[in-house]
């Protein structure tokens, strides 16, 4: 137990980093430095090298997992350097090698936490908490810390705060450190096949979710100044975007992380799934047109906590061993969706009204379409094998 708090509390502190560095990196980069243009190459930075994350798995289940977790530690090093340099194609460079190595932490840390199948929904509900949290805290604190301390103290502390949460998950994993077997190939082969099948499920769905929430996340910022004006404050909206945007979404959260868990524990992951990307359908078709006020509560409904808990569970219950392989081909296939969002923006304006609200419709109406198909074919299978 005195390990699972350790990796819990490695989770929580690399999810605020990571908090850190997203909630900074949005505004700063997309609205005071560069222009909403380079949001497109940062997102192609933070998702690339996770193509790699299914291989890293796939090396850690043969060769050692804390062996490969070890090589996360080097993470701290573009960390110094993102918001230190002005040059927007090295900001790119060292956000790129920051992802890569959080990819890393990340895959190995989860790998052991979906060993237990039969309580994978109550497990990784510890840890989707404790990340949310670190989400939350992050957020509220970024642009503070910012504000007041200025660049070089922002990067030190989060340079610092990555390398201690590297460390407490080293000290806390608990998984096993390999699988019996020197075969590479009989990994990589054994969790593809079983997860093939949910790849476009899980891909489209989050390549909706994540052009919903960078879209909004960018209008967001414009909402909160608009309330702030309206009540002729001379506050700066931006000590309330961090707030708004992943603190109060984190809190109202947090009660339902441990119900959602025992209920997809109960064999209800795939209900929980669907009704999340509905939701979110749903939320990003309401969100660009809602009045500021309405914005903020409609974006502070806790629908994530559903969503991330049961693929894992889904996940998990899809293959027998090979935890980090697992864990790094859902990394890969969220990789996929990041650099897929680049590629369609390079043909297709996506924040244009129109081509945002049909990328919406089509991404994540067809998951729940795809899912369906499969579950009726299973179940029309198991009742001929019945009879």
């Amino acid at each position: 137990m005195e390990k699972l708090v350790k990796l819990i509390a490695g989770l929580m502190m690399l999810n605020i980093v990571y908090s850190l560095y997203y909630t900074i990196s949005r505004p700063l980069f997309g609205v005071d430095l560069y222009g909403s243009w380079v949001i497109l190459y940062i997102t192609g930075a933070e998702y690339a090298p996770s193509l790699l994350s299914f291989i890293i798995g796939a090396l850690g289940d043969v060769y050692g997992r804390k062996k490969i977790l070890a090589l996360g530690l080097l993470g701290f090093i573009p960390l110094l350097l993102i918001f230190t340099v002005l040059d927007w194609m090295l900001v790119t460079v060292f956000i790129g090698f920051y992802s890569l190595f959080y990819s890393i932490v990340s895959i190995i840390a989860l790998s052991s936490l979906i060993e237990d199948r039969a309580r994978v929904g109550t497990k990784y509900s510890y840890a989707g908490l404790a990340m949310g949290v670190g989400w939350g805290i992050g957020s509220a604190i970024a642009w503070p810390m910012y504000i007041n301390l200025g660049q070089v103290f922002f990067a030190l502390i989060t340079a610092s705060l990555y390398l201690l949460a590297v460390f407490m998950v080293t000290m806390g994993y608990s998984g096993k450190d390999r699988e019996l077997t020197t075969s590479l190939n009989r990994g990589i082969q054994h969790v593809f096949v079983n997860l093939a099948k949910l790849a476009p499920i899980i891909l489209l769905s989050y390549i909706g979710i994540s052009i919903g929430s960078n879209i909004n996340a960018l209008i967001m910022d414009s909402k909160l100044r608009e309330i702030i004006n309206i009540s002729n404050s001379s506050i700066n909206s931006r000590f309330f975007y961090g707030l708004f945007y992943g603190t109060l979404p984190v809190l109202l959260g947090t009660p339902l992380r441990f119900l959602i868990g025992k209920f997809i524990d109960k064999g209800y992951e795939e209900v929980a799934f669907i009704g999340a990307i509905f939701t979110y359908l749903i939320l990003f078709l309401i969100l660009p047109y809602a009045p500021p006020l309405l914005f903020i509560i409609l974006w502070a409904l806790p629908v994530y906590p559903f969503y991330d808990t049961s693929i894992y569970a889904v996940v998990s219950r899809n293959t027998s061993g090979f935890e980090a392989s697992a864990t790094g081909f859902l990394s890969s296939v969220y990789s996929l969706a990041g650099l897929t969002i680049i590629a369609l923006n390079t043909v297709l304006p996506i924040d244009d009204p129109i081509t945002y609200h049909v990328l919406i419709i089509v991404t994540l109406t067809t998951p729940i379409v795809i899912l369906e198909l499969i579950r009726n074919k299973a179940t029309i299978y198991k009742v001929s094998i019945d009879t």
